[in-house]
């Protein structure tokens, strides 16, 4: 990293501590909960390798509008393989193409205008597993093509009454595109509203937060979305529409899940 690099990450760096702060908070409050209800000490178990070790592939694509300011899809496919029944490596390789505008997913330097703008990116780090239906996934990597930068991303999933008929879903994506600058961050809170032997269909709000590099002002856009999970297929579809400062828009999502376990 050159001087001159060091100079303009810096701020974003004293910007993150609250953020670093808050996660380790979390992690050690999940910590603590699991070391109340386990009779044996919490995580003694961490140096023992899973059994069975695990290996997921998941398969996803999405797209975004919004009005004539955005439009955007982005594919690929995440492999994930258990180390410990607490700590497994991740990675990823995924497809983006933007259409036309600049959204909050963006990693480009400038607005592409009409011409689409196609990228690679190209993942890899640790999903920690603190607690059942908790997971904190943190990546690293780079963008090829249209964008050629560093990223990093936190990927956080927590299920509240897991076991109850009507389970929410808190979840939260943060990224840094050092390519331009800015941070992004896309949050939900979902209920399960009911489950059946074929599907699963959850209600809940989200949206997405941006802002840095050369966007002065913290960008947003809120909106219902509806989830579908197909136990058959482990498939599963979301929608999501809303408003913000890109006016109105909407997202779809489908992903499908693959696991093997390995004796």
């Amino acid at each position: 990293m050159s001087r001159a690099n060091r100079g303009q990450t810096a701020p974003h760096a004293a910007r993150s501590r609250p953020l670093i702060r808050t996660v380790t908070a979390i992690l050690f409050a999940l910590i603590a909960m699991r070391g109340s209800t386990a009779r044996a000490f919490p995580y003694s178990d961490f140096f023992t390798p899973a059994n069975p070790q695990h290996l997921s592939l998941t398969l996803f694509a999405s797209s975004i509008g919004a009005e004539s300011l955005y439009a955007a899809t982005h594919e690929g496919f995440q492999l994930e393989q258990t180390l410990n029944p607490y700590i497994a490596v991740v990675g990823r390789v995924s497809g983006y193409q933007i259409y036309q505008g600049d959204g909050w997913d963006s990693p480009l330097t400038e607005n592409p205008g009409t011409r689409p703008r196609n990228f690679g990116v190209f993942m890899g780090g640790i999903d920690l597993l603190p607690v059942q239906g908790t997971s904190l996934a943190i990546l690293g990597g780079r963008d090829v093509g249209d964008s050629n930068g560093a990223r990093i991303e936190g990927d956080f999933s927590s299920w509240i009454l897991l076991h109850s008929r009507h389970p929410i879903n808190v979840s939260f994506t943060g990224d840094h595109f050092y390519n331009n600058g800015r941070s992004s961050g896309m949050i939900d809170v979902r209920v399960v509203m009911s489950s059946w032997r074929e599907l699963t269909w959850l209600l809940g709000a989200g949206g997405q937060l941006w802002g840095g590099g050369s966007e002065p002002h913290i960008m947003k856009e809120f909106g219902p979305d509806l989830g579908l999970f197909f136990r058959q297929w482990q498939t599963s579809l979301d929608f999501q529409a809303g408003y913000g400062n890109s006016h109105g828009y909407g997202a779809i999502a489908v992903s499908r899940h693959f696991g093997w376990d390995e004796q």
